[in-house]
């Protein structure tokens, strides 16, 4: 029930993300910055700092992610490319997988929002969705990882004959320490 909820809440988000004004994508961006302390794993590492190869910055990023409730992450990032600099809030999901409670299956949702010089790029807004495999820090073992099938969605902010964007595949890797 509560993975049903999650998935409504992603649809109706990534269904609403391209018409988010300036000031809306803003206050998204403090409300994933808040402190939170809400319920989370006790044999989990309630924070993870992690880079990440392409995924959800296109090439590279550096990520602080919390636990917020049980099997619900909060994400906020950095990430940088020549001439654009991007900031990544996200959301997501995990379902255990395995016997050793550490392994999970993620499902998650989150802009990707590009500052810099508005003629230096064309693409200023994307979403981004990932699926996919991690390894939580523990107690006994502090160290993240997780690969990801990161699918990008971009919006044109000046549309041509009904072109509103396009989906790119896309593909992610995380190593972090947990803490």
């Amino acid at each position: 029930r509560q993975l049903w909820y999650f998935l409504v809440a992603v649809t109706l988000f990534l269904q609403n993300m391209f018409t988010f004004t300036l000031r809306m994508r803003q206050l998204v961006l403090i409300l994933l910055c808040l402190p939170f302390t809400l319920y989370a794993q006790s044999d989990f590492k309630k924070n993870v700092v992690y880079g990440e190869l392409a995924g959800a910055a296109n090439f590279y990023s550096i990520n602080i992610e919390r636990s917020v409730a049980k099997g619900i992450n909060v994400r906020f990032g950095a990430g940088a490319k020549p001439g654009e600099l991007f900031l990544i809030p996200g959301l997501a999901y995990l379902m255990p997988i395995g016997d050793n409670g550490d392994r999970f299956i993620e499902i998650g949702a989150g802009l990707t929002n590009t500052i810099a010089p508005r003629a230096a790029f064309k693409y200023d807004l994307s979403g981004y969705m990932n699926f996919g495999y991690r390894k939580e820090a523990t107690e006994d073992n502090p160290i993240f990882w997780r690969v990801t099938f990161t699918p990008l969605l971009f919006r044109d902010p000046c549309p041509a004959a009904g072109f509103m964007g396009y989906l790119l595949p896309w593909f992610g890797a995380a190593l972090g320490y947990g803490f």
